[in-house]
Formats: C-alpha cells, structure tokens, sequence
C-alpha cells in the first residue's frame, strides 16, 4: 500500500464522537456523521479532498462511505474504500475526470476485494469537480445524491444499486458494492449544473419517508441548516441506523477553489481537517537511511512549479499524547550533514482538543 494511503486510512479510523460536524469555510461544504440511537459501532465514512492549485488537473471530491451490512467489518471496508479511492484521485492526475473517477473505484474495489473477497465492503458515492467546473458523481451501493436549493425542487440523481430499485424486485440487498469484485459496474454520470445544493448521505437519513426528507431540504436556506436538520430528522425517527451526510454549495465551489490559498493536499472529514505537504526527491539518502524504499515514476509530485522528480514517500503522521519516559537515552553527537536542511512537511489538524497532539516531526 502507498504511504498517501496509508496514512489515509490511518486517520479515517481514529476515534470520533459519536456525533460529529465539521463545517468548512473555505469551501461551502459541511460534514456530518451520527452513530445513530441504536448502533454500537459507525460504518460510516464521510470526507472530502482537494488536490491543490500545484498538482495537474486541480480536483476536488467529496464522498461517502457505508460499511455493508451482514458482511465482515463494515468500517474497516468503508475506510478502505475512501482512502483507497482518494489515493488513486491524486495518483491518477493526468487522466481527464471521467477516467480518474473510474479508476479510482476500481482501485478502491481491489483494494477491499484483496483482503475480503468479496466478503466484507461498502458502499461509495462521490462527486467530482475539477479546475474547469466539470462536475460528475460516481456511485455504488445504496448511498444516494440530492440535488436542492431553497424553494426549489428536491431532484435525486442515484438509483440504488439494489434488487427493489436495480431490478424490481423487493429486497434491499445490493447488486453491486465496493469490494465485490471483476463483475463490479459503477454508474459514472454528469452532475447537473444548474443545482444550487447537493446532499450525499446514507440511508440512516434517506430511510424515512421521502416527502418529509424532500420537505426538510426545500425549506433550508442554507447548507448548514440543512445538514443540522437531516441529523436531527434522523434522531426524531428512531435513530436506527448510523447517519452521514455531506452537505454543498455546488454552485459556488468552482469559484471558491479559484480564490483557495491553501497548500498541499487538503482533506476534511466530520470532526477535523489535515494538510499535507511531501517530502522531495532530495531527501531520498535520508529516506534510504531510515528504511523506506523510493516509488517509482508514476507517484504524485511530478508536477510541481520547480519540476522536481517525483517525490519517494509520505510521512503525514497524526499520534495521540504520551508520556515521555524516564529512561535517558545516551545522546549521540550528530554530524552537521546527516538530515536534509529542505524536508518539506506540515500537517494541520483542526479540532486538536479532540485528537490529541499532532506530531510532525519526520526524523
């Protein structure tokens, strides 16, 4: 598995509330997960990423996860699956956005299949838009996108993959899943343009009644009212299922990445946001040093202003709080050469009350 990846996974699997929110104000997007009255564990995975102005072909995405019910570790396939597919975005940069997307749900479902055969995935559901305000979505499983704004109609634009919806029959089981395998068929499609909001959620909030769901989302006038009321409208139903849902401005994120200052790749899920910046060829003797091996051409940072090869490793890193011990180690005297002067690294994690200290120190 890449380092990028990697580490995706590890963060997507650390400890969250059970009711989690994050609001991002750079981009008009908010985040929410909600294990729900009844669960004892969410399998859902929520997060967006942006690729940053100094990669090729700028792309933003946003997607949600659900672990498959009655198969093996539902969250581990659902965080899988998302840093699977956000790792094959980046990696896949050259390709237009119809052909990144397909790959990247093809690399996710191999990802997941190696390690369960079939037996355990997910669902997942993104929309994509890159620098040119193209927008598609991907979509597996039963997680769903709607298409909303205030006093306009409520649109869906996904069809579940299941036997009631795919194929008129009468059950919920999904045809086609995350992790199932050669025979998996994603619907890759165009997004409409002329949409204001757009929601991506789980069926912990589109199992009740759709007229209510279609009520709550043509009365919010704003993303943030509408995400607080599909979690509430959950929780006044029961609360049976775990909740997600990624609630966007889809009319003004193209205009809000052009005027997007930040740097590296940028991710946000429900309780916090990361940075990430990667080291660069010339640290490869001290990568050498401590053990990693370098990637071949085809890794991600080829594209940088200064053309510099390709970069050889990832050590974004988030640790919780520890005790130092009190054993001393002898300290060694150091040569003045023996770590690079220019290791370009920098992690930014929100919410730190609630994670712990981030350490970023890559020696």
């Amino acid at each position: 598995m890449h380092p990028f990846q990697e580490n995706l996974q590890m963060w997507f699997s650390r400890k969250l509330p059970d009711r989690a929110q994050n609001q991002c104000f750079d981009i008009p997007l908010v985040l929410s997960s909600d294990i729900g009255l009844v669960r004892k564990e969410n399998q859902d995975r929520v997060a967006a990423i942006y690729t940053g102005k100094k990669t090729i072909n700028p792309l933003f995405a946003v997607a949600v996860a659900d672990g498959m019910g009655g198969m093996r570790d539902g969250g581990l396939c659902s965080t899988l699956s998302l840093s699977s597919f956000f790792y094959a975005l980046v990696h896949h940069r050259n390709l237009s956005i119809h052909d990144r997307a397909m790959e990247a749900i093809r690399h996710a479902n191999e990802e997941v299949f190696k390690i369960y055969s079939g037996n355990g995935g997910s669902t997942l559901t993104a929309v994509l838009i890159d620098s040119y305000g193209k927008q598609l979505f991907v979509h597996l499983g039963d997680t769903r996108i709607y298409t909303f704004g205030f006093n306009e109609k409520v649109e869906r634009q996904t069809t579940d993959d299941s036997f009631a919806e795919a194929v008129g029959g009468s059950g919920r089981e999904l045809l086609q899943f995350v992790g199932m395998g050669e025979s998996m068929q994603p619907k890759i499609a165009d997004l409409p343009s002329d949409k204001t909001f757009c929601a991506i959620t789980t069926d912990g909030i589109h199992s009740i009644e759709d007229k209510t769901l279609s009520r709550v989302l043509e009365n919010s006038s704003d993303i943030k009212q509408a995400s607080d009321r599909l979690i509430a409208l959950s929780r006044w139903c029961g609360g049976h299922d775990n909740s997600t849902s990624a609630v966007f401005n889809i009319s003004k994120i193209t205009e809000s990445l052009a005027f997007y200052e930040g740097s590296g790749i940028r991710l946000w899920d429900a309780n916090g946001d990361l940075t990430t910046l990667w080291l660069r060829e010339e640290d490869q003797a001290f990568n050498h040093r401590q053990g990693r091996q370098p990637e071949s051409s085809g890794d991600i940072n080829n594209d940088l202003p200064d053309k510099a090869p390709p970069k050889d490793d990832v050590t974004t890193e988030e640790k919780p709080k520890r005790q130092r011990s009190s054993t001393k180690r002898p300290k060694k005297k150091k040569r003045e050469d023996a770590y690079p002067k220019n290791i370009e690294l920098d992690i930014e994690v929100g919410n730190p009350d609630e994670q712990g200290d981030v350490d970023a120190d890559s020696k």
